[in-house]
């Protein structure tokens, strides 16, 4: 059983402490090779992709950094940000549950992650990447190269960035001469520009920290639970705003009724997703703050507010990608603490506020890691995979490469059909039903196959029938034959299977 505690949030400072030991992401400008600071709570750069983009993160907390999975190489280019290299050891591969473990830590491209601008086409090829998915207050460190530049104001200040959608709009040096004087004379003029730069980092620091101290809640169709993204991010009211806490009402203001992290109460009703209230959260730790309702026109402007169910809603349509929804039950525990025991979570996939596909699945990196540990399924070569053409598997898996000759069944399509017509589908509902069903699955090298899921579209009971499916397919004869490439070598490829299911039977299965 999965626990959420949100008091052990108190003790990520001491992981913090640790991650000041090891090493920063890094960033170059004017040649010029700075330590990027990345604060408790907050995410980095590269996070906040995996927030924008709706993808979950492959960065495991163990691996290259204590907080966040991996060390990112950044520069100013044209006076914008662009992610220019990854160095990640252990990570979560984009087309599986599986970890890959180097050894030591790889240098890999943005595309290694298949990270990408989200707005902003490639300018200088897939070797570096403009960050426009980011928007914040960026802390540089010099890391001087030789004595006399550790010496200068410039090793010894700190250097701000203003980003706003990767570019750069402020860019400024504060000397430790300039900060004492901001200490003492705050309302001088001159050091008015400082001051501003200075105070929207605290106020971004600072809404992250609140972000940590309670969970998003949703009714799905009269059920309760908690609802966040699956890279557990921001809070799905702050998507609205670009993922961008200095744009929400919140840091609009300096008073303090109106500063705070905004957090959601959410409905999912007909498969559509609404936020029904708006509270800004205020305080400076887990045992002591405050919730204060705000008016949702405020957040969102008159015209967007609804009537649904008898209550005030607006329509999440900025609302894309992955998420979860864990179900379970509030309790007290040790030192009196809130603790949420998660009975089961939902994974939703969502679209403009639309839910387009839902199922009950292990919700966590470390389950997930500890099934497909399980299934003792490897594939060759993580950097080399292949994949058929099929439209709803590169949706689900991504694009790869075409193999010469495709992954196929030992003893042609009539074999591969002929197990199925005697082993149905046991559940009774499954009778008088006509549906079909798409899989997703990787054979490996040696012909092995593994990584199965279902790419085909459904909900509620049809999503039932399709994990029976599943099941069933995996416990038939896998003789399969692995693909080749040009050279005639085997290689990992993604292959489908279909099936049509009529009274229970599966029938014209077809693979590629």
């Amino acid at each position: 059983m999965k626990r959420i505690i949100l008091s052990l949030l108190i003790l990520s400072s001491f992981a913090a402490f640790a991650q000041k030991e090891q090493d920063p992401d890094t960033l170059i400008w004017n040649n010029r090779r700075y330590a990027v600071t990345v604060e408790r709570d907050v995410p980095s750069i590269v996070m906040v992709y995996f927030q924008r983009s709706g993808s979950a993160s492959p960065f495991t907390f163990w691996s290259s950094n204590l907080g966040r999975g991996h060390i990112a190489r950044y520069e100013i280019l044209n006076n914008s940000l662009y992610l220019t290299a990854i160095e990640a050891k252990r990570f979560r591969t984009r087309a599986g549950n599986l970890w890959t473990e180097s050894g030591i830590d790889t240098l890999v491209t943005p595309s290694y992650f298949d990270i990408k601008p989200i707005e902003t086409p490639l300018e200088l090829g897939d070797e570096n990447v403009i960050a426009d998915w980011y928007s914040g207050i960026v802390e540089l460190t010099l890391l001087p190269s030789d004595k006399k530049e550790a010496k200068s104001d410039e090793a010894k200040g700190k250097r701000y960035l203003h980003v706003v959608n990767g570019k750069i709009t402020e860019n400024m040096l504060i000397s430790p001469s300039e900060q004492t004087r901001l200490e003492k004379t705050p309302q001088d003029p001159s050091t008015m520009q400082a001051t501003d730069i200075l105070s929207m980092r605290n106020r971004y620091i600072s809404y992250y920290s609140r972000c940590a101290m309670d969970r998003e809640q949703v009714d799905y169709n009269g059920h309760q639970g908690l609802f966040e993204h699956q890279s557990n991010g921001t809070t799905l009211v702050l998507e609205r705003f670009g993922n961008n806490p200095l744009r929400t009402r919140s840091n609009w203001e300096e008073t303090d009724e109106a500063c705070g992290a905004p957090f959601g109460t959410w409905i999912i009703r007909n498969d559509s997703l609404f936020v029904s209230t708006v509270s800004t959260h205020h305080g400076s730790d887990a045992y002591e703050y405050e919730k204060r309702e705000v008016e949702l026109a405020e957040y969102f402007g008159d015209d967007a507010v609804k009537m649904r169910d008898g209550k005030q809603c607006v329509f999440a349509d900025w609302i894309d990608g992955n998420y979860v929804i864990h179900y379970g039950t509030w309790e007290k525990t040790y030192m009196d603490l809130p603790t949420y025991n998660v009975s089961k979570t939902q994974k939703v996939r969502i679209k403009n506020g639309i839910i387009l596909s839902s199922d009950f699945a292990p919700s966590s990196f470390e389950e997930d890691e500890q099934e497909a540990a399980a299934s003792n399924f490897n594939i060759c070569n993580e950097s080399a995979i292949w994949s058929v053409d099929d439209r709803l598997l590169a949706e689900s898996v991504g694009s790869y490469k075409q193999p010469k000759t495709n992954p196929s069944y030992k003893g042609d399509k009539p074999t591969f059909r002929s197990w199925f017509l005697n082993h149905p589908l046991t559940d009774e509902r499954a009778k008088d039903r006509l549906f079909r069903v798409k899989l997703a699955f990787m054979v490996n090298c040696q012909g092995e196959p593994g990584r199965w899921q279902i790419i085909s579209k459904g909900k509620g009971e049809l999503m039932e029938f399709a994990t029976m499916v599943l099941d069933l397919v995996k416990t038939m004869p896998q003789n399969w034959i692995p693909a080749k490439d040009k050279k005639g070598n085997p290689v990992d490829c993604w292959q489908i299977v279909e099936f049509t299911v009529s009274n229970g039977i599966l029938t014209n299965g077809n693979y590629k």
